[in-house]
């Protein structure tokens, strides 16, 4: 018996279409949000991260157990992907998953469909028709279990609690490459260190950059009209959902309740969560906005795949170096990021 599953809702309605069979869907996008090795893990981060509850959470982890399920089995499994990264990583957690099943024989078999961006970041729609899932199928790469070590090797660099940037890898190759593009994407999340000067992440700069006295609801901010403005919409709004900013805004307001950097006002509680809340910045919001955090613990902990951003206990910033953007552990020396 052969099982397919897919890692994007589009591929499997083209597959189910074109080949009259059941398709499982392994569908999330891991570009944001926490993620664990262990698959009951993950599925319970996801869901508390989505806050999902009641039929959303039961239909969510139905679909996810199913997928265990198979993954879990001794039957052939054919993965269904893209080379969009959301589809790229959910491969990788599938390969780890099915690896530690069925070490000996993971029995996979691979078809990638749809023509993916340049940089492989964006959430559009995968284009493809059920005349292309039959040219898959009859395409399909059985995967070498050397093939699914290495993926499951990305997964679990990924999942691990040091960011992808905190080491250096040892070689050259596609595998060194395609981590340090994510390792470069999960960066932006972390606060960052200008000399002896500690700032906001990338992300949070361009949230508090369209800030200030004025109250806004999530929506203003994402169509500021400022340079700050346009990068979030035409560059992270391709990668991670506009519920994130509306999440961001509101972890910011509720943290550190009289010294909170920014506070929010409810707005249109029926349009959650884009609208639901207005925000403007504090006076230590502005405070930050100038001239940058007195501590790492000014900023909410984010959780950013197996580790968390502006945490105190791992205070893990970006540091610019010769190569790029790598991360350390705030007051570790610079040079050790050469």
């Amino acid at each position: 018996m052969t099982v397919h599953v897919t890692t994007n809702g589009d591929i499997r309605r083209v597959v189910r279409r074109g080949l009259r069979i059941p398709v499982l869907v392994a569908r999330d996008n891991l570009l944001e949000g926490p993620c664990a090795s262990d698959p009951e893990d993950h599925r319970e981060q996801r869901c508390d991260y989505w806050n999902l509850r009641g039929r959303e959470c039961a239909r969510f982890c139905s679909s996810f157990d199913d997928v265990i399920g198979a993954l879990k089995s001794r039957h052939r499994i054919v993965l269904w992907t893209s080379g969009l990264w959301t589809d790229r990583l959910m491969l990788w957690a599938l390969c780890a998953w099915r690896l530690r099943y069925r070490p000996e024989h993971p029995d996979l078999d691979m078809v990638v469909l749809g023509d993916a961006p340049e940089d492989g970041f964006s959430r559009g729609f995968i284009r493809v028709k059920p005349a292309d899932a039959r040219r898959g199928l009859d395409d399909a790469r059985a995967l070498s279990r050397t093939r699914v070590q290495h993926m499951a090797r990305s997964w679990r660099k990924v999942s691990g609690r040091s960011p992808v940037l905190s080491t250096e890898a040892a070689r050259a190759d596609r595998a060194r490459d395609d981590l340090v593009e994510l390792g470069t994407h999960q960066a932006a999340f972390f606060p960052r260190m200008d000399k002896s000067t500690l700032t906001l992440s990338r992300i949070d700069e361009l949230l508090f950059s369209c800030l200030g006295s004025d109250w806004l609801t999530p929506v203003d901010v994402l169509t500021h009209r400022s340079s700050a403005g346009a990068e979030l919409l035409k560059h992270w709004m391709i990668r991670i959902s506009d519920c994130f900013f509306a999440m961001r805004l509101r972890q910011w307001a509720e943290h550190r309740g009289a010294e909170a950097a920014l506070e929010s006002a409810p707005y249109r509680t029926d349009r959650r969560p884009m609208l639901e809340a207005r925000y403007r910045l504090t006076a230590v919001g502005d405070k930050i906005k100038r001239h940058g955090l007195a501590e790492i613990a000014q900023g909410p902990p984010l959780p950013v795949w197996g580790g968390t951003a502006y945490d105190p206990a791992a205070p893990w910033v970006v540091v610019e170096g010769p190569s790029g953007p790598r991360l350390r552990r705030l007051g570790e020396h610079t040079s050790a990021q050469a």
